[in-house]
């Protein structure tokens, strides 16, 4: 096999470059049935359909691709493997660089949900902090738990977090709620950017006795704010020769659940970038 191309899918079109290696491959993989069925609403799929396999397991696509194409099959040499959002945030993009290397795989990324959610509320990202409770299959042991939230809620006035079925956003007002926190009902403001990109999409927004009683549709984003900490506003542009940033240096951590230690982070068609393969 030559390549490997990781091709992120999202709201919009695939690119020029997107869909002519994805008219080219011999062999295109999904890792969900979900998006399977979103690929089916881009012009390619028409044409390629018979050439898709889905998997709906991340180890099994890995598994797939080393033993049945890579050492088994040589006659085929391009594999595209349609994934979600950017492929690099929290997707299988990381694992497919670990197993394969650089020089054999390629990343052609659309936008994360957290790029999205951000938009639907208007709300700067780069200085949030991330917790992925995704599962990457990378690292066995999780260092960050849902309990951990309200204390990192003291230390960064603004939180993303990508749930899973467990910690939801129910879950997460409750955690909350029963915290030590000084009146969240009032001071926290929790949005819940529900199904981004689909029919259904909703943005709820309350405070977490009111996100408490409601129920939500998965895939979603949960965003954060601690009111009670928000610094005050930047000078304007190009005041004292900061360009609007104060003397310090601010870093926004992205925390993964599988991660050992933070790192800095640098800064559709339908149901885009939920970074789950």
């Amino acid at each position: 096999m030559n390549k490997l191309y990781i091709i992120g899918i999202g709201f919009r079109p695939f690119d020029k470059r997107a869909s002519e290696i994805i008219y080219n491959s011999n062999l295109i993989l999904t890792t969900s049935n979900r998006l399977y069925e979103l690929f089916k609403e881009h012009e390619e799929f028409k044409e390629v359909k018979d050439r898709i396999k889905v998997i709906t397991n991340v180890d099994e696509t890995i598994e797939f691709i080393k033993s049945e194409i890579r050492n088994l099959k040589p006659e085929i040499q391009t594999v595209a493997l349609i994934a979600s959002g950017d492929p690099m945030f929290h997707g299988i993009g990381r694992r497919a660089v670990k197993e394969f290397g650089k020089d054999m795989v390629e990343i052609l990324p659309d936008l994360s949900c957290v790029q999205i959610a951000f938009s639907r509320i208007k709300e700067p990202w780069d200085d949030a902090f991330l917790i992925s409770f995704h599962r990457s299959g990378i690292l066995e042991k999780n260092k960050y738990e849902i309990d951990d939230i309200p204390l990192l809620l003291t230390r960064h006035n603004k939180i993303a977090i990508l749930t899973n079925e467990r910690n939801n956003p129910t879950e997460i007002a409750k955690t909350l709620l029963k915290s030590q926190i000084p009146n969240p009902k009032s001071q926290i403001i929790i949005y819940v950017c529900e199904r981004l990109g689909y029919d259904d999409e909703k943005i709820i927004e309350g405070a977490p006795d009111v996100i408490l009683k409601m129920e939500f549709l998965s895939p979603n984003v949960v965003i954060l704010q601690n009111r009670a900490g928000e610094p005050p506003p930047s000078p304007p542009f190009g005041k004292g020769g900061q360009g609007g940033f104060s003397s310090e240096t601010h870093t926004s951590l992205w925390l993964t659940k599988e991660d050992e230690n933070p790192s800095p982070f640098p800064s559709p068609l339908r149901g885009e970038g939920w970074g789950e393969g």
